[in-house]
């Protein structure tokens, strides 16, 4: 729903180009603040940005440079070591 109105608001000039890449960057540069409320905020953005690609909201630079974590392993899920190969 977010991504039609903001693919609605682009297509008729209503946000320019440059203002959706500055929304799109103060969004990165305060993730990591974001997070500290929302645990999964880094997922969500990462979902949320590669859709607004799909859509073509934003181009692939921007796409590239949003900010992602990887997911912290617990103690508990120790592997003794090992590298695991995945097969794609």
């Amino acid at each position: 729903m977010v991504l039609q109105l903001l693919k609605s608001l682009s297509a008729s000039s209503v946000i320019t180009v440059d203002q959706m890449r500055r929304g799109f960057q103060r969004v990165y540069m305060d993730i990591a603040e974001i997070n500290i409320d929302v645990p999964r905020a880094y997922y969500i953005l990462e979902q949320f940005v590669d859709k607004s690609f799909v859509m073509g909201i934003i181009d692939v630079k921007l796409r590239d440079l949003c900010p992602c974590r990887g997911r912290k392993r617990f103690v508990s899920e120790g592997d003794g070591g090992v590298v695991k190969h995945e097969s794609y």
